[in-house]
């Protein structure tokens, strides 16, 4: 006995259209899914901001957008490089000028005015204490030209991130001292440095800032401050 043939539930054309008809629409979803993603995108890099910086010449240049807290590991060693140089370099004479420095007081003793600037780079509260420690050490030759004290920089490592704006660097130094009459002694300087990123000074300044507000702002254009000293140990 003899069965019919099943019908198929569509004729044949009408198989190839519905066929046709899911994958028209699976093109167009994926079409829409990608649409909405290009979308999202071109909306969030239209949401950055373009950032410039003004150069020394005038001149502005456009940089890469970055964290709030990031810096270049250059300007993190240039930034430590300038503090060991302000808080050793002793010429008995204010910086930029052949005027005698007498020094900046600091409870009851003194310390060489570009020691004072170096100390505008570090946490408040440990720069003041700082100042107070390098007073010390400071002769009081020094403000009387019979004194004088360099530093050479042997070595300055790549900058450690440690946590989120913040860094370890380390320093191998040498402070070279001339006294008039004795001769010359050296000391090694070797340490790590902690620095953490802070808020930019805005810029350009007023034009009628005063010279510290001026000494401030280049101090701290860097947007970092040195938060703690400890001696170096490899």
């Amino acid at each position: 006995m003899k069965f019919p043939q099943s019908q198929p539930l569509l004729p044949e054309s009408k198989n190839t259209l519905a066929l046709c008809f899911v994958l028209l629409t699976s093109f167009v979803f994926l079409l829409t899914i990608t649409v909405l993603v290009n979308t999202v995108s071109l909306r969030a890099l239209s949401q950055r901001k373009v950032t410039f910086v003004q150069l020394k010449d005038g001149t502005a240049a456009r940089i890469s957008e970055q964290d709030e807290l990031y810096r270049e590991p250059k300007i993190i060693q240039n930034f430590v490089s300038s503090w060991v140089n302000l808080t050793w370099a002793w010429s008995g004479k204010i910086p930029g000028t052949n005027d005698p420095d007498p020094g900046i007081k600091v409870k009851g003793s003194q310390v060489p005015t570009t020691a004072w600037m170096g100390s505008l780079m570090m946490e408040s509260e440990f720069g003041k204490a700082s100042l107070v420690e390098l007073a010390k050490l400071v002769p009081n030759t020094i403000y009387s030209g019979k004194t004088r004290s360099g530093v050479y920089i042997s070595h300055i490592s790549e900058p450690r991130q440690i946590k989120r704006g913040v860094w370890e660097i380390d320093v191998i130094a040498t402070r070279v001292v001339l006294e008039q009459g004795i001769g010359e002694s050296r000391e090694q300087f070797n340490r790590t440095f902690t620095v953490k990123a802070v808020e930019i000074p805005k810029s350009p300044l007023k034009e009628n800032a005063n010279e510290l507000e001026k000494t401030i702002h280049s101090l701290r254009a860097a947007g970092l401050e040195i938060s703690r000293i400890v001696e170096f140990k490899p």
